[in-house]
């Protein structure tokens, strides 16, 4: 398997699902709101009602489950340094350090990272780059400056959606070369260095591709003709999955 074949998260994958059918607007406005629930949930109860809902929308996706739990793997260290942070240090008047409730509130704020997650990879799954450009391009109707500029910001967010698995192959890539040189980390303060020294790397290379996707934008005159907008739909569908979602957010701040 590539290093291309292993990286998942962020990547667009076409399917014929009723989540992928779904108007792009109404996949923004629920994406809102289950963040918005993901952080409000503060009790087990409410996280677990969360992750059903999650877990409803990664089987309505109609995407292999491996393919979330890959997309998981970026982030191990990110859970892993939340739960350690949260432990050590609790919140103020809440408990003490590596107590039984410090233990349990870092559980806690570890499995909203992780729903949040998960969240972000059925978006990105379900919603191609193309499409979220469409939902800033409803703004390209306004006359005037604010047009233009929701136009552009549009095409711009479009594009940066698309290098999001770009960036990470290319990690990859670094991260093989330098395991291939004998960079072998050992220890934290090795694992930090090993971090500065695949950054670096990365930086160049995304800046490399940035000034040469702006020359080749310019060549072909991008930002002399306003794009068109798309006509965007909102029927029963999305009405029903924006107010699954509604209802999702009120039970989370019933059970808070």
């Amino acid at each position: 398997m590539g290093l291309g074949a292993r990286q998942q998260f962020g990547r667009y994958l076409a399917v014929p699902s009723h989540l992928h059918a779904l108007d792009p607007l109404a996949k923004v406005a629920g994406f809102i709101v289950l963040v918005v629930a993901i952080f409000l949930a503060s009790s087990w109860p409410a996280i677990c009602l969360v992750a059903a809902c999650v877990a409803g929308l990664m089987v309505a996706s109609r995407v292999r489950l491996s393919f979330y739990a890959e997309s998981l793997k970026y982030f191990t260290w990110m859970f892993a340094l939340s739960f350690a942070i949260n432990a050590i240090f609790p919140k103020a008047g809440r408990a003490a350090a590596l107590t039984p409730e410090a233990l349990a509130f870092a559980a806690i704020m570890a499995a909203r990272l992780v729903l949040m997650v998960l969240a972000a990879a059925i978006f990105t799954v379900s919603t191609s780059p193309s499409e979220i450009g469409d939902c800033a391009m409803i703004f390209a109707r306004l006359r005037g400056p604010v047009g233009r500029r929701a136009a552009e910001f549009a095409s711009v967010l479009a594009i940066a959606l698309r290098f999001v698995p770009v960036v990470f192959e290319e990690a990859e890539r670094v991260r093989a070369a330098q395991s291939l040189r004998g960079a072998r980390p050992r220890g934290l303060l090795s694992r930090v260095r090993s971090v500065t020294h695949l950054v670096v790397p990365l930086l160049e290379s995304s800046l490399r591709r940035a000034a040469n996707l702006g020359f080749a934008m310019e060549a072909r005159c991008y930002g002399y003709r306003l794009p068109a907008a798309r006509c965007l739909r909102f029927g029963l569908d999305e009405a029903v999955f924006t107010g699954a979602l509604v209802v999702l957010l009120c039970l989370t701040v019933r059970l808070r």
